[in-house]
């Protein structure tokens, strides 16, 4: 069996959020698994560069396809990503489309269409008109790809809370596989020294509450720097992360990294005290899960899925979104009782080894595939 996974980015670009983590988790899993597969993707990078990778390339067996982008500009700021070439599909069993809305993505799933070639779509929180330029997508969905949804023949949930969504949106209930994201376990075996990152940025002694992750508006971070209001317990707020269609509010107690990769961003993991992640209709957040893994007590947006998974797993506090009282409050109580704190991390390290270990997830979407040839 061959699969192909349809990505807009893919590592090295990390600069655009989450997905290119889970797809290249997954990719690797499932290759070791003896499965055949193959990336298209683009050479989106950042907002100034594009990644510097041949068009084509083999990296730990899977098969990496990289089409030029016909703008970085407008992959940058208006996330439409325009490829130069079409999708590789010689020898391919089954297509699995990531995110949505996107021109990768309706070229692969009418290609696979007219082979017959089954196709899954894993949206991960992209499926309805959220945050940004709603009437954008409104547009596109009339256009382009708003069907692909309800036409593919299963998408994939990666939490109870996306799988509300795709109900909503007119995905029949026998087309909906629930499947979370897998983590990287092997990336966090070795874990940089405590107080690396804080020595690096000459921090001091004090406290660090951290968020890490893309800066939009549904991402909250304009409401934990204003929780974090004059200061708080002598504490350093580190906002670790690319700012995508917003201003970066100003505080005296706030400092901004941009986006960190490899090692710097583990070290911010390793030496936050107090990992934040506020977003809204975040419909699983990889951050706050790595975060436990490198010993970050983490307070998330109680309303959605990442909500649904850290609750579940006993593994943080939750937020009610624009109560900034509360959030200030659970910042105070996990500095203040690290005992609490240290049984959280601990809670929540076993939930992530137990249920989103990359063998075990890339096993159960090999299942589907296979069933997807079978019907």
């Amino acid at each position: 069996m061959r699969v192909l996974h349809v990505t807009p980015c893919y590592p090295p670009t990390w600069a655009y959020g989450g997905i290119p983590r889970v797809v290249h988790a997954l990719a690797r899993a499932q290759r070791s698994q003896g499965i055949g597969v193959r990336v298209w993707t683009t050479d989106a990078f950042d907002a100034d560069s594009r990644a510097s990778v041949p068009s084509r390339r083999e990296e730990s067996g899977i098969d990496v396809r990289v089409t030029r982008l016909a703008s970085n500009r407008l992959a940058w700021r208006h996330q439409l990503y325009v490829p130069t070439a079409l999708p590789p599909l010689d020898d391919v069993d089954v297509v699995h489309l990531h995110s949505h809305r996107h021109l990768l993505n309706w070229l692969a799933f009418h290609a696979a269409r007219s082979r017959g070639i089954p196709v899954v779509l894993t949206p991960n929180g992209t499926a309805p008109r959220l945050e940004r330029k709603v009437f954008v997508k409104r547009a596109w969905d009339t256009l382009f790809d708003g069907d692909v949804p309800t036409r593919a023949d299963h998408v994939i949930a990666v939490s109870k809370a996306e799988v509300r969504q795709l109900l909503a949106l007119g995905v029949s209930a026998d087309r909906i596989e629930r499947i979370p994201n897998p983590i990287h376990l092997e990336e966090f075996a070795e874990l940089p020294a405590r107080g690396s990152f804080r020595a690096a940025q000459g921090l001091g002694a004090g406290p660090i509450v951290a968020y890490l992750g893309q800066i939009t508006p549904r991402k909250g971070v304009e409401r934990l720097v204003a929780a974090f209001g004059e200061g708080l317990a002598g504490a350093t707020l580190v906002v670790a992360g690319a700012a995508r269609g917003m201003a970066l509010p100003e505080s005296p107690h706030v400092r901004y990294t941009g986006t960190l990769e490899g090692p710097d961003r583990l070290a911010l993991l390793v030496d936050a005290d107090v990992l934040v992640y506020p977003s809204t209709d975040e419909i699983f957040g990889l951050v706050p899960l790595e975060g436990l893994l490198c010993g970050a007590p983490v307070i998330v947006g109680g309303d959605c899925g990442c909500g649904e998974l850290i609750g579940e797993a006993g593994a943080g506090l939750l937020t009610r979104v624009g109560d900034a009282a509360e959030l200030r409050a659970h910042i105070h109580t996990l500095l203040a009782d690290r005992e609490r704190a240290s049984a959280m991390v601990e809670r929540g390290r076993r939930y992530v080894t137990a249920h989103l270990d990359p063998a075990r997830v890339a096993g159960a979407h090999i299942e589907l595939y296979q069933r997807m040839l079978r019907a």
